[in-house]
C-alpha cells in the first residue's frame, strides 16, 4: 500500500488546523526520510508532520541516537525541524501520516514537536487511527463543501493526541526549556511596544547572539518573526471580538504606527485587518 493525498488550499483561512498532505505506507521496507530543517520538499518544513504506526516497526533518529517505534506509537515534527525516520527492512511498518498547518499551535499542541521530534505511545490507538482513516477517505473524494468537516476532523484528532498520548523518553537539547520559556514570554508580552529581543534574551540568561541562534534552530523562525506572529494573532482576536478601530488594535498589539501594523498584518495574513474583520462577520 502506498497512498499520497493532497488537499487543496481551503477557500477560507480561519480554520485552526488544516491538512495539506496525507497518506500511508505498508510493506515498503525502503521507506526512509531525511529532510533538512529548511527543505523545499513540497514546503513541508512549514508544516507539522504527524505519523502513526499501525503495525510493524521503524525508527526515528534524533541528536545522534536512534529510537525504535512499533505499533501504537508515533511521532510529531513541528515546522522548521529536521526530520530523519525510516521503516525497518525486516519488519516494515504500516504507517499513516498527515502534514498539516496549525494556526494556534501553542494552545492546541503546546511545545510538542517544536525544536525536536516528539515521540509518543498510545494505550489505545484505535480512536486516532480511525480519525486518520476518515481523513484519508475525505481526501480520496475531496469536495470543497466538506472542507469544514476536514478541519474539524483534524482538530478532533489533535485533541485526542494531546490528551491521550504519553511521551517517550528522548534526550533534550539543554537549551530547549529556556527557549520555550522565551517563546511563552514573547507571547505574554507581545502587546508591549518596547519589548526587545535584548529583553527576552536577558530573561533566558543567554547572550543575544546565542539566544537568537538557538531560538531559530529550535522554534523554526527568528525571535523577531515569532514576535510579529504573536502580535498578529493577538490582533486577530481583537478584530473579531471587539469593536476597536484598526488604529486602536495596532496600539493594543504593540505597534507604534497603524500603517506599519497594516503592512505586517497583510504580510502574515494576506489581507488587511479590515478585510480580516469583515470576512469573519460574514
Amino acid at each position: 500500500m502506498e497512498e499520497h493525498l493532497f488537499f487543496p488550499a481551503p477557500t477560507v483561512d480561519h480554520y485552526i488546523c488544516y491538512p495539506d498532505f496525507a497518506g500511508g505506507y505498508s510493506h515498503r521496507p525502503e521507506h526512509r526520510v531525511d529532510r533538512p530543517a529548511q527543505s523545499d520538499d513540497l514546503q513541508l518544513h512549514r508544516l507539522y508532520n504527524l505519523h502513526l504506526i499501525l503495525d510493524g516497526s521503524g525508527y526515528v533518529q534524533s541528536n545522534g541516537r536512534s529510537f525504535e517505534l512499533g505499533a501504537g506509537s508515533g511521532f510529531l515534527y513541528g515546522p522548521g525541524t529536521a526530520q530523519r525516520y525510516a521503516s525497518h527492512r525486516d519488519q516494515p511498518w504500516d504507517i499513516r501520516w498527515v502534514h498539516f498547518a496549525c494556526a494556534d499551535a501553542e494552545h492546541l499542541l503546546g511545545a510538542r514537536g517544536m525544536g525536536e521530534v516528539w515521540l509518543f505511545r498510545l494505550a489505545e490507538s484505535s480512536v486516532i487511527a480511525s480519525r486518520i482513516e476518515h481523513l484519508l477517505d475525505l481526501g480520496r473524494t475531496f469536495e470543497f463543501a466538506r472542507e469544514a468537516e476536514v478541519s474539524a476532523l483534524l482538530y478532533e484528532l489533535l485533541l485526542h493526541l494531546a490528551a491521550d498520548a504519553s511521551p517517550l523518553s528522548l534526550p533534550r537539547d539543554p537549551s530547549l526549556p529556556g527557549i520555550q520559556a522565551a517563546a511563552e514570554y514573547i507571547r505574554l508580552h507581545c502587546m508591549e511596544a518596547d519589548l526587545s529581543m535584548t529583553d527576552v534574551a536577558a530573561y533566558t540568561g543567554y547572550s543575544v547572539p546565542y539566544f537568537s541562534r538557538k531560538f531559530h534552530q529550535l522554534m523554526g523562525r527568528t525571535p523577531s518573526t515569532y514576535l510579529l506572529e504573536a502580535r498578529v494573532l493577538h490582533a486577530k482576536r481583537l478584530l473579531v471580538s471587539t469593536s476597536l478601530t484598526v488604529r486602536e488594535v495596532a496600539a493594543a498589539c504593540g505597534f507604534s504606527q497603524s500603517s506599519y501594523f497594516i503592512q505586517c498584518f497583510r504580510k502574515v495574513q494576506g489581507m488587511t485587518p479590515e478585510q480580516f474583520r469583515w470576512s469573519r462577520r460574514m
